[in-house]
């Protein structure tokens, strides 16, 4: 995911119990901090609107070593 280069705070939101609070990072998207009403850490998504310019990168492809290169 393409960042900003600078640290700012954001609000978050956890997507298991919809606590709200701010969170400083760097770009948009999902974090992992500890939750105090879940009382473990979980997925937080960013609720700010992502400028244009900016996109979730596609989904990685799981590949074995020998998909990508000869194994001799």
């Amino acid at each position: 995911m393409k960042t900003t280069g600078k640290y700012s705070i954001k609000p978050y939101q956890c997507i298991r119990c919809g606590k709200e609070e701010e969170h400083g990072t760097n770009h948009w998207g999902e974090i992992y901090p500890f939750c105090s009403v879940c009382r473990e850490y979980t997925v937080w998504t960013c609720l700010e609107e992502m400028p244009e310019g900016y996109e979730k990168p596609k989904t990685w492809n799981k590949v074995r070593l020998g998909d990508i290169a000869n194994i001799t």
